[in-house]
């Protein structure tokens, strides 16, 4: 049978046999409850054409670990269907469907020729025809210009936001939400003049009332730096000449929480570390047996693996310029007990003020010593904002992932010191209080229940009686409460 081009697929048949890469693959997540909804992929074929696949929820054990990002595969027995719903990941409404009787056969990269990323660019005009309709998502890019940190808003939810330069010469705000905006390092990015070229796939785009535009996530995206697209390779010589660098930005949400009031988020010490948490303590070593380092893809920031003489990502395959990332594992102490936690690279850099790329270059091939910048931090006690997971929370484990560094500051020190100390009190006198009262109604309730125990034993338990009864509980609750 032979290969059909996405472009000749129609419903008239379920017969059909495509030859494709997985561009990008993602789970479609309910996000009132969390549920997963669908397994959603974008496919390209020999000549370009794209389209959207999706895996629906009762299969998606079958094909999850089948089907994966950056690979190719010869797949046959699809359904084409339809999309009728919002978010759609490119303009077309066909979708592909897997099906219990799809086969799956991975192809090797030397027996085909197809693209690496596949991505659908519009103009302006159809960008501003988008605004506040999330019925198409768009793909976007621009020269990376600036950044916030990571805001928590009154929601609870986490975000960071970014801005681009466009090719339009159009400033813009790009927001990344949960764990798409923690990923997203900065700092990888504003070593040197750059350009970096950032592109970030399925965007919903929003309208102020000033009439600029914005962007926000979906589950649907990918975040992208100077991918190999012609595109983007036009647009990085252009920006070239600029000299652009990233420089951070002062956030204007009014839900953005204050460096001062971040450091006490949650402040806890290690004997009652739950939640999200900041913690004051003390370096006492650096655990090197997993290394003080990573090696990462630049583009999707994962770990990369050595393979065959050249590190190999997951996701985004061979690397030609992989980055080294930090990942430092210390053990923190403070007066309750001692615990560790693990510094990835933007925590890490910040404290050290120099790149984990530049510590390599003055060590020896093959050491694996620990460098003597990261044995400076010993005996600093510092504030931890800690991102605790299933990991810490469910299996009860430590390894407490660092988001952000502080340096104590002594005068909000003493002022949280004596904001708890005053919270002790309290509750103190609160509970000594409750456990008079508790006394108290005991001692009432149980003189009650004997003289109307006596009143039932000798036949008198009338209403005469039950008034004197009444009478005298009233009286003894009087006199405890002198």
């Amino acid at each position: 049978m032979a290969f059909s081009y996405l472009s000749e697929l129609d419903d008239h048949t379920e017969d059909w046999m495509i030859k494709v890469r997985v561009c990008r693959k993602w789970e479609s997540v309910n996000t009132k409850d969390g549920n997963l909804i669908s397994l959603d992929m974008i496919l390209i074929d020999e000549k370009g054409n794209l389209m959207h696949a999706s895996v629906r929820k009762h299969l998606v054990s079958r094909y999850a670990d089948r089907v994966l990002e950056g690979r190719v595969y010869n797949l046959r027995n699809l359904k084409v269907t339809t999309n009728m719903y919002p978010y759609r990941p490119l303009a077309s409404n066909v979708k592909l469907l897997f099906l219990a009787t799809t086969a799956v056969q991975e192809l090797q990269e030397s027996d085909v020729s197809i693209g690496r990323y596949g991505f659908e660019f519009v103009n302006q005009t159809v960008l501003q025809s988008r605004a506040n309709d999330p019925t198409v998502l768009s793909d976007i890019l621009g020269c990376f210009t600036g950044f916030e940190g990571i805001e928590t808003v009154r929601s609870g939810s986490k975000k960071r936001d970014i801005q681009i330069l466009t090719d339009y010469s159009v400033n813009s705000t790009v927001t990344l939400w949960g764990k798409l905006g923690e990923e997203f390092d900065p700092a990888l990015y504003t070593q040197d003049s750059g350009p970096y070229v950032l592109l970030v796939s399925s965007v919903t785009v929003k309208r102020f009332r000033q009439g600029s535009l914005t962007f926000s996530t979906t589950s649907a995206n990918k975040v992208y730096i100077n991918p190999e697209v012609d595109h983007v390779t036009s647009i990085k010589e252009r920006f070239s000449a600029l000299s652009i660098q990233a420089k951070p930005i002062q956030g204007t949400s009014a839900a953005k929480l204050t460096p001062e009031e971040e450091m006490f988020i949650n402040r806890m010490t290690v004997d009652a570390l739950e939640s999200v948490v900041t913690l004051k303590a003390t370096i006492t070593g650096i655990n090197s047996g997993q290394g003080w380092y990573y090696i990462a893809c630049r583009s999707c920031v994962k770990k990369a693996e050595f393979e065959n003489g050249v590190y190999v990502c997951r996701s985004c395959g061979t690397l030609e310029y992989p980055l080294a990332l930090y990942r430092v594992k210390a053990e923190v102490q403070d007066r309750t007990g001692t615990t560790t936690v693990v510094m990835f690279n933007y925590p890490a850099e910040n404290l050290l003020d120099t790149s984990a790329k530049k510590l390599l270059g003055k060590m020896k091939p093959g050491d694996d010593s620990v460098p003597k910048e990261l044995n400076t931090l010993l005996g600093k006690e510092l504030v931890f904002k800690l991102k605790l997971d299933k990991y810490n929370l469910i299996e009860g484990l430590q390894d407490y992932r660092v988001s952000t560094v502080f340096t104590p500051v002594e005068g909000l020190e003493a002022v949280y010191a004596q904001k708890e100390a005053r919270k002790v009190s309290l509750k103190s006198k609160q509970w000594k209080k409750g456990n008079i009262k508790n006394q108290r109604s005991s001692g009432a309730t149980a003189l009650c229940s004997l003289i109307k125990f006596k009143n039932i034993k000798q036949g008198i338990y009338n209403k005469k009686k039950l008034k004197r009864f009444s009478i005298a509980r009233s009286a003894f609750s009087s006199l405890v409460s002198l």
